[in-house]
């Protein structure tokens, strides 16, 4: 499918530049830039410190009336304080040089059209660039392209060769859960031979040779498709995709936290959130609807008879595009392959050592990380030698501002008992549910809470904030509990984790429950999403 650009775009060719005493690249540019509305910029800095002053190379400023669609860059001196830039052979109109040299072994390199009436940011696109291809090598190790491992599902029907799976989300990150899910099904499909392609309107730059632009979607889309979505924040694009001609168009819905739960320490992602609650109608453009967990798909049900009841009054309802309970799928948010699963079930609960309580989740005010804290503090009281482990990222500045007032100033925790931990690899995430004594969750916000499934397969007692999704996860399983006083908390805890018998009983009793999950995380049931039309019963 091809289509007109409505707005202007820049795209670096290639999805590296190699480095040596001078360099070359590529740009491609939209055929409809307007010489009064933009210039292009390219701006250099340190990847590893892309900070101003002390990690920015430089920027160089080029009008784009003297530039073709198809422009080549010349690089000069990019490690010295007499870097330079040139655009088919062209000077900058302007440019800015750091005075000190900014010495790094590599570099992101970002194209940018900018308003030359506000100066604002219209497009950019950014690539790394790297001292040698040993270099280029070990940065795109940090993600694993060995698509062969792990293994997960394997097809149960034969996928048409001229079909293309499209994954598409806005937001495609490692270590989140939705980019997770996007990269895992991106690996099945393709240890199943099927061809696939990954989109997104922002993504990590080490992903920058696998997940494409998503305005590419418009471009490379055929009526033979399948596209899978995934809507879990606000998105404009939501009804170019869902107008798309595919042969199956599916909407997989993670949930939007509520705006409320962060207003007060990230008003702007609380605004996009809002947003995105506007957009719930639009999933009913899509030919199917998917989730995560039967609270969403009671949200999304609630949602929809909203809007029919609204649009019977004004009789403009189209009873076919109506999406009722039972057409709704849900389907775990994760895959794991079968050897993983059997090993973590296997997992025996034989902590000796003093007590760590866990948290697993992104630092994110709806997350209630403090009352983990407060009832830590409470525990603490009860027991001396415990501590505090607490794997996770994603917290805006003033959330973890205000969670180290809390650590230090309000509860005056020892230092060093509690560990913030960030961003852990699977393997290091395993090693401390399997080290740890009990997992914690104080989330006043979820749709369905993986690291509550990670915990139970990997043998950890759960004492966790009693939400619908977590109660559909636990069942009768492991403890959970709908208030928050810390004191008595910190002392039913403590007596539980006291009782050897009883945290082997309700680990058994997780396993049991998180077998039959398990089972479907395989990536199954997203492989019978996607079989063909004429194969569905």
């Amino acid at each position: 499918m091809k289509r007109t650009e409505e707005s202007p775009f820049v795209r670096f060719v290639s999805s590296e530049v190699i480095v040596s005493e001078s360099a070359n690249f590529n740009l491609q540019l939209s055929p409809n830039i307007s010489i009064k509305d933009v210039s292009l910029v390219i701006d250099v800095y340190d990847l590893d410190n892309p900070v101003h002053p002390e990690g920015h190379v430089g920027w160089w400023q080029f009008s784009v009336d003297r530039l073709g669609e198809q422009v080549q860059a010349a690089v000069q001196e990019i490690e010295s304080k007499n870097a330079l830039i040139r655009l088919d052979e062209e000077s900058s109109q302007n440019s800015w040089v750091n005075e000190e040299t900014v010495s790094c072994q590599r570099w992101v390199f970002n194209a940018v059209l900018r308003s030359n009436v506000t100066n604002a940011i219209v497009y950019i696109d950014r690539v790394p660039a790297f001292k040698g291809v040993k270099a280029a090598t070990l940065f795109r190790a940090a993600f694993d392209r060995n698509w062969d491992q792990p293994r997960l599902a394997y097809l149960s029907y034969v996928f048409p060769r001229s079909s293309t799976v499209r994954l598409v989300s806005r937001n495609i990150f490692p270590y989140d859960a939705v980019g997770n899910l996007c990269l895992d099904i991106y690996r099945m499909l393709r240890q199943n031979n099927i061809a696939v392609e990954l989109y997104a309107e922002n993504t990590d730059i080490v992903l920058n040779d696998i997940v494409r632009k998503v305005e590419l979607l418009y471009e490379e889309v055929s009526s033979q498709d399948q596209i899978l979505y995934f809507f879990s924040t606000y998105d404009p694009n939501i009804p170019k995709i869902a107008s798309l001609q595919s042969i199956r168009k599916i909407v997989y819905f993670h949930g939007i936290t509520d705006p409320a739960k962060l207003q007060v320490f990230d008003p702007e992602l609380s605004a996009i959130c809002e947003k995105g609650k506007t957009q719930m109608d639009q999933l009913q453009l899509f030919d199917v609807v998917a989730t995560n967990s039967l609270t969403n798909s009671n949200y999304i049900t609630a949602h929809a008879e909203k809007k029919f009841l609204k649009q019977k009054t004004e009789e403009k309802i189209d009873k076919k595009k109506r999406k009722r309970r039972r057409d709704i799928q849900v389907i775990p948010p994760k895959l794991i392959s079968t050897d993983v699963a059997q090993r973590s079930l296997s997992a025996d609960y034989s902590r000796n050592q003093a007590t760590r309580l866990l948290y697993v989740g992104r630092i994110k005010s709806h997350k209630k990380v403090e009352h983990v804290l407060e009832l830590f503090a409470a525990y603490l009281k009860l027991d001396a030698d415990a501590e505090c482990w607490i794997v996770g990222s994603g917290a805006d500045k003033a959330y973890r501002d205000y969670l180290t007032w809390v650590e230090e100033k309000q509860l005056q925790l020892p230092s060093g008992k509690v560990r913030w931990l960030g961003n852990v690899d699977n393997d290091r995430l395993q090693e401390l549910y399997l080290s740890a004594s009990a997992y914690v969750s104080m989330s006043e916000d979820e749709g369905f809470c993986l690291p509550v499934i990670e915990a139970m397969m990997n043998g950890l007692p759960l004492f966790v904030y009693g939400l619908p999704a977590i109660k559909e996860i636990v069942q009768d399983s492991g403890l959970y509990f709908d208030n928050k006083d810390f004191g008595h908390l910190a002392e039913t805890l403590h007596l539980l984790l006291r009782d050897r018998q009883r945290c082997l009983d309700i680990v058994e009793r997780q396993r049991l429950r998180a077998m039959p999950i398990i089972e479907r995380m395989d990536g199954r049931d997203f492989l019978r999403l996607l079989q063909p039309t004429s194969l569905q019963v």
